[in-house]
């Protein structure tokens, strides 16, 4: 019985460690909301704890791949089209034109080198953003505002 317990407390420790991803983070805003025909930005940034930095001799690779009834400028971006090109983690606003009524997902993926010392690693993350094109809704008028003095 007590090898059955150390063998489970070992498996549920491994896995609990195998999901964790120590040093750095991929962020993608909340949903974005736009009205039909109107732009907004999708903002992606990658977060690296104290001492470790995105490899500025490897590229950074940000594809884009959107369902219909969105438009992007482009659909691949790399580090010189980041906000903040020269940081030690690359942060891009990504301009986004909303074509079709409805909720779309955009699925993300994020490739670039995290380094830390004297030893770099690749890292190859997948993410989706939602953008929601939705017609503005309307404010009633106040009693009183329709201008009858």
């Amino acid at each position: 019985m007590r090898s059955v317990l150390l063998v489970l407390a070992l498996l549920l420790g491994a896995r609990a460690e195998a999901q964790r991803q120590p040093g750095w983070e991929v962020r993608i805003g909340d949903k974005v909301v736009l009205a039909p025909g109107a732009s907004g930005t999708i903002p992606i940034s990658i977060a690296v704890d104290r001492g470790l930095s995105v490899s500025r001799d490897a590229q950074v690779i940000v594809d884009l791949a959107p369902d219909p009834g969105l438009t992007f400028r482009r659909r691949r971006l790399g580090r010189a089209d980041a906000v903040d090109p020269e940081a030690d983690a690359p942060r891009f606003a990504v301009s986004v034109r909303g074509d079709q009524e409805g909720e779309h997902t955009v699925k993300v993926r994020v490739r670039f080198w995290l380094c830390g010392g004297k030893a770099c690693r690749p890292i190859d993350v997948r993410r989706t953003a939602q953008v929601l094109v939705t017609p503005p809704v309307p404010v009633p008028a106040a009693p009183g505002d329709a201008g009858t003095d």
